[in-house]
């Protein structure tokens, strides 16, 4: 009988996953708590997130990793509630959790958080960071001498790191991450056009038209929103080429900081980068033009995983099956 559970969950500001051994992947979500006035849980995930445009005062939704200051309470909460609907803890069996973090958590909440776990029923708690994981769900073999570089780009976190004998020889965080992208077209729309868009439209737009390179024939979308002169309701037909000097600047900050970061390298590792290119994960990757755009400015190859959102939960789950040949071994 199988007596050990190995859960891996990837921790980030805007998606929480969880990924059990010989699961997969089972939750997939905002990462986001919703509580009542006494701070006991109503919904996490997407239900979570749907709540937040309620006007109930007496709901509470927090994103508990928004901010530089982690709201622990509403961490915990998440986690307890992810714990129980998933039934990570079971009788007579012990749980191994294996998280996935961003650089922003320091080794302290780190500490913290393990605790927590700890005493809630978990029977060991590992961390690794995120770009890590990336690079092993990406399936490089950092073991070798030769650098590997990675990128990992999502809604919250802009990562890049190189690796070689099995250890992270240099790593940078940038501060624009994927969310910008949303940010600027909500931006713009409200300068150019005076309309205010929700969140989840401006989703919609990045999905459907977010363009960086210019095209013969662009695709149109109808977008709604709200005029901000007469509040009211206002439709505006948008396509492609009209989004693009609004998010090519991006690729031209994130190619700075990319090529600043290579130039930092020794000339050994620059010329392997250079010879084997820049393995790029995170939903981010999957802007239009975008791996093109770097692959220009950074005058470097570029090449984006088969599933870049899913790359860190495919590293989760080649690191929990690992860990339970390691056991099994013993």
């Amino acid at each position: 009988m199988k007596i050990m559970i190995r859960v891996g969950i990837d921790l980030g500001a805007d998606k929480i996953r969880l990924v059990m051994e010989n699961e997969g992947l089972l939750f997939d979500e905002a990462c986001m708590v919703a509580l009542d006035q006494k701070g006991n849980v109503l919904a996490i995930g997407d239900e979570a997130k749907e709540m937040k445009e309620s006007l109930d005062q007496k709901i509470r939704v927090i994103s508990p990793l928004s901010q530089n200051k982690i709201d622990f309470d509403a961490l915990h909460a998440l986690l307890e509630q992810l714990i129980y609907d998933y039934k990570v803890f079971r009788m007579f069996k012990k749980t191994v959790l294996l998280f996935s973090y961003p650089m922003a958590l320091n080794r302290q909440q780190r500490e913290e958080l393990k605790q927590h776990l700890l005493e809630f029923g978990a029977y060991r708690v590992y961390f690794e960071q995120e770009i890590w994981v990336a690079a092993i769900g990406a399936q490089l073999n950092l073991f070798i001498p030769v650098a590997s570089c990675v990128l990992n780009l999502g809604s919250s976190n802009c990562d890049i790191a190189v690796f070689s004998n099995g250890q992270m020889q240099r790593s940078s965080q940038y501060k624009v991450a994927g969310r910008h992208v949303n940010l600027l077209i909500q931006k713009w729309l409200r300068q150019s056009c005076h309309m205010q868009i929700s969140d989840s439209m401006a989703e919609k737009i990045k999905i459907n038209i977010g363009q960086t390179q210019m095209q013969k024939q662009p695709k149109t979308m109808l977008v709604q929103g709200v005029n901000m002169q007469s509040q009211k309701l206002m439709s505006l037909q948008l396509d492609e080429n009209m989004l693009v000097p609004v998010l090519y600047p991006l690729c031209e900050q994130w190619a700075r900081w990319i090529y600043q970061f290579l130039s930092g390298l020794s000339p050994e590792q620059q010329e392997d980068v250079r010879m084997r290119g820049i393995i790029c994960c995170g939903g981010t990757m999957l802007l239009k033009g975008l791996k093109e755009n770097l692959q220009s400015l950074v005058n470097c190859p570029v090449y984006v995983t088969d599933d870049p959102q899913s790359t860190v939960s495919q590293g989760l789950e080649i690191l929990l099956e690992r860990m339970g040949e390691n056991d099994a071994g013993r």
